[in-house]
């Protein structure tokens, strides 16, 4: 072997060690967002510090609404879907949070995925909504091949490009 190929398989060893430690370091943190996505909870944060976890019931009584958005991925064309949910602002609202000078929403999903949502945008009468039905059935499990129990919509946005779904994680900041 020459001295570029070893150094190639040394790198290669490296960061294969690497993501081993990173994979098991964070293994509770996802084992404990797997539960909280099977049994249909979401933490709710405030600057880092959680201030609940709210459960289907929890998030339903700040409001169920029916409303409409467009569905646009890149593989399919925009259609209009009827999805029921709840305002994002008023699960806020129902739980005390202080929005005095909070700029961010920042959504975590499962798998890690993470969106930002702008105050301006979730304070917006009719536009961030925190969904769990869509047209009139109840989003299915990751493991079925959907997006909930909870899927992040911004009805807005036309292209459906920050949509958060198997949502875990709701942190204001």
């Amino acid at each position: 072997m020459d001295k570029i190929t070893k150094i190639v398989i040394f790198i290669i060893i490296i960061l294969g060690v690497v993501v081993s430690i990173t994979l098991f370091l964070n293994r509770e943190d996802t084992d404990q967002r797997k539960e909280m996505l099977s049994s249909a909870e979401v933490k709710l944060m405030v600057s880092g510090e959680e201030i609940a976890t709210l459960s289907m019931e929890d998030i339903q009584a700040a409001g169920v609404e029916e409303f409409e958005a467009v569905y646009d991925t890149s593989k399919t064309e925009p259609v209009m879907l009827n999805y029921t949910g709840v305002q994002l602002k008023n699960i806020l609202e129902q739980n005390g949070v202080d929005l005095d000078g909070k700029e961010t929403v920042i959504l975590s999903a499962v798998d890690g995925y993470t969106v930002a949502y702008s105050m301006e945008e979730v304070l917006m009468d009719k536009n961030v909504y925190l969904a769990y039905a869509e047209e009139g059935e109840l989003l299915k499990s990751r493991e079925e091949g959907g997006s909930g129990p909870y899927v992040t919509i911004v009805v807005s946005d036309t292209f459906s490009s920050r949509r958060c779904k198997w949502l875990t994680i709701i942190e204001v900041q």
